[in-house]
C-alpha cells in the first residue's frame, strides 16, 4: 500500500489481515477499511463460498478500492468523474462484503442504481461475482437486458462502477449485468458455463424481455463475444463488440451458429492496445460471411471505453431499436487477415 503509506499502515500478519488506519482520507476509502475490518474474521465462510484462490483475489482488489479514491485522475477524467468512479466500484464490492459476511446472497431485483450479487455456480458450487445497472428510466416490465463481458485484467465493478457504459445504458433505460468470469482470461470455462447458468436466472428474477437480451462485450469482452455468443444461438437479440474482434479460431462457431445474428462493432481510431485494424477487418469479414453487421469508429477514440462514447451511443442506441447500418462496413483493400488470439490488453477504469 505504497501511495496510502501516510494515512494508512498495513499490518500483515497473514494474508487476511486487515489494514490498521492511521486516518481515511475520504468516505469511500473509510467505507472500504469497514469493509476489510469486516471481511477478516469471515475468512473460512469466504473461501468456503469463494473458493480460496477467488477468495484472496476478492480481498487484494479491496486493497486497491481502498488507494484508489486518492490516486490522480487518469487521462480523460475529471476529478469527479474519477470520485465517482472510484465510489462506484468500491460500492459494489462493498455489496459483495456485505453478503458474504452474512453468508446470504441477495435475491436479484430490479432495484435502480448499481449493486452487487452473489450468483451460485451448478459447476461447483461457488458464488460467482456479478453486478447490476439498473437505470432509473428502465420500464416496470419486459426491460432491455445486456449482459456485458468485462475486458483484461478489469473486473465486473470496475466496468460498471465508471460512468461511460451506465449513461449510454440510461439512453435506452437498459439493465445492464457483468459477470466477473471468475477472472479467466478469454472467459473460457467454467466461466462460460457461468454466464449461461446467469442468463436465465435474469430473465426469471427480472421484468425483461427475453426477446430484447443482448450480448456485449469490450476489449477481452469484445473478443470473448464471439466465443461465448454462438453457445447460446439465437438467445441473444444482438451482439455488439466494443474495442475488441474476432479471432481464427472463432469463426467455425460463428459460421455454425449465426445466419443473421445482428452484429456491432466499436472501435476507436486511435486504440494503442487493439489495433483499429482488427474492428474494421472482423466487421468486413463479418459482413463476407453475410450477417448483418453495421460498423462505428470514433475519430478521436483510443482504447478506453470513456473515449468511444459518441460512437458507442450511436451502435447501442441502433442495436437497440434494431437498426443496421450495411453501408457502414470498410471496404477490405488488401485482403481480410483476423487476429489468430486474442492480444492481452491492459484495461483500466
Amino acid at each position: 500500500m505504497t501511495r496510502w503509506a501516510a494515512a494508512v499502515v498495513i499490518a500483515l500478519t497473514g494474508s487476511w489481515s486487515a489494514p490498521v488506519a492511521a486516518q481515511a482520507p475520504s468516505s469511500t476509502s473509510a467505507a472500504v477499511f469497514d469493509a476489510l475490518q469486516r471481511l477478516g474474521p469471515a475468512r473460512a465462510r469466504v473461501e468456503a463460498e469463494l473458493g480460496a484462490d477467488a477468495a484472496a483475489a476478492f480481498q487484494r482488489r479491496l486493497f486497491d478500492d481502498l488507494e484508489r479514491p486518492n490516486d490522480p485522475a487518469p487521462d480523460g477524467y475529471t476529478t469527479a468523474e474519477w470520485v465517482e468512479t472510484a465510489a462506484g466500484i468500491a460500492r459494489l464490492d462493498i455489496e459483495a462484503v456485505d453478503q458474504l459476511v452474512a453468508g446470504t446472497a441477495a435475491p436479484l431485483r430490479a432495484v435502480p442504481g448499481l449493486h452487487e450479487y452473489l450468483m451460485p455456480s451448478h459447476v461447483d458450487h461457488t458464488w460467482q461475482l456479478v453486478a447490476m445497472y439498473v437505470p432509473a428510466n428502465a420500464p416496470v416490465t419486459r426491460a432491455s437486458l445486456a449482459v456485458v463481458l468485462h475486458g483484461n485484467p478489469q473486473t465486473e465493478a470496475e466496468l460498471l462502477g465508471q460512468p461511460a457504459l451506465r449513461r449510454v445504458a440510461d439512453g435506452t433505460g437498459t439493465i445492464l449485468v457483468a459477470p466477473f468470469g471468475r477472472g479467466i482470461y478469454d472467459f473460457e470455462e467454467p466461466a462460460a458455463t457461468d454466464v449461461y447458468d446467469l442468463l436465465p436466472a435474469l430473465q426469471n428474477a427480472l421484468p425483461v424481455d427475453r426477446g430484447r437480451t443482448y450480448l456485449a462485450g469490450y476489449s477481452m469482452g469484445g473478443f470473448s463475444v464471439f466465443k461465448i455468443g454462438p453457445r447460446g444461438g439465437y438467445r441473444w437479440k444482438a451482439v455488439l463488440c466494443i474495442s475488441g474482434a474476432i479471432v481464427n479460431s472463432g469463426v467455425r462457431a460463428v459460421n455454425l451458429a449465426w445466419h443473421d445474428m445482428p452484429l456491432y462493432v466499436v472501435t476507436g481510431a486511435h486504440d494503442e492496445s487493439i489495433p483499429t485494424k482488427y474492428g474494421e477487418q472482423t466487421a468486413g469479414y463479418l459482413a463476407s460471411i453475410g450477417l448483418p453487421v453495421s460498423f462505428y469508429e470514433e475519430p478521436n477514440g483510443s482504447h478506453t471505453l470513456r473515449s468511444l462514447i459518441p460512437s458507442l451511443q450511436r451502435a447501442w442506441t441502433d442495436m437497440l431499436a434494431g437498426t443496421e447500418r450495411p453501408d457502414s462496413v470498410p471496404v477490405a483493400r488488401n485482403g481480410i487477415a483476423l487476429p489468430p488470439s486474442s492480444p492481452a490488453a491492459v484495461v483500466k477504469p
